[in-house]
């Protein structure tokens, strides 16, 4: 265990690198902490229907040109192709799909652990807060450990 997994109280549960890594995690964390059973590909529909119906959330994103976030979804979901965008984009429109907040904690600056993404004002971690990990371009999920 290091400092983040032992101040979060979780376990680090490595996912599948196939490009998919973000979505693998976030449906892992629900089936382990929250009892939700979600796959990766329920999540990839359901962000591409949220990211259609809503594209006003997304503007400070992707500017005025909604067919740019079409592209961008589509992109990310089925040809692999990442960029800063999505990358910050994909998060939000699952925190939104989902009705919960995501937080994305890396080591950074010498070794601390800290979050670098929370996508609602809720600062507190609690119960309906997703908790993934990022290292590098791969994520994992973080796992409330039982009590």
């Amino acid at each position: 265990m290091d400092d983040m997994t032992i101040s979060l109280n979780v376990t680090l549960s490595h996912t599948l690198a196939n490009g998919h890594c973000f979505l693998h995690a976030v449906a892992l964390e629900l089936e382990e902490t929250h009892n939700t059973m979600q796959t990766y590909k329920f999540l990839m529909k359901a962000i591409e229907t949220k990211s259609r119906t809503n594209k006003n959330q997304y503007i400070n994103f992707i500017g005025e040109d909604s067919g740019k976030l079409d592209l961008l979804v589509h992109k990310y979901l089925h040809d692999k192709i990442f960029d800063h965008a999505a990358g910050d984009l994909i998060p939000k429109i699952t925190s939104n799909t989902l009705q919960k907040p995501i937080h994305i904690n890396s080591k950074r600056d010498g070794g601390i652990w800290k979050t670098i993404v929370q996508l609602t004002i809720t600062r507190q971690i609690n119960k309906s807060t997703i908790l993934v990990h990022l290292k590098g371009y791969h994520y994992s999920a973080l796992i409330n450990e039982k009590s």
